[in-house]
């Protein structure tokens, strides 16, 4: 599990950008974020990551830092 803010988010196209705590920059889509409402600043933990777009890696979960019994 990882933990950063969430850098951007285009609510035209779904996609977005966090920071993470090590120095990262990785993408995730509006689909990996579940019941949660994305939204720039929002510290968030990412539970999952696979290779995504020219082998950048890409989150497909995202879950609010602060989410109580939230699985992970």
């Amino acid at each position: 599990m990882y933990h950063g803010k969430i850098q951007s988010f285009d609510a035209a196209d779904g996609l977005g950008t966090i920071l993470l705590d090590d120095g990262r920059l990785i993408r995730f889509s509006l689909t990996a974020c579940g019941f949660m409402r994305p939204e720039v600043g929002k510290t968030v933990r990412v539970v999952s990551l696979t290779e995504g777009y020219a082998g950048r890696a890409k989150a497909t979960l995202v879950e609010p830092a602060s989410a109580k019994g939230a699985p992970g």
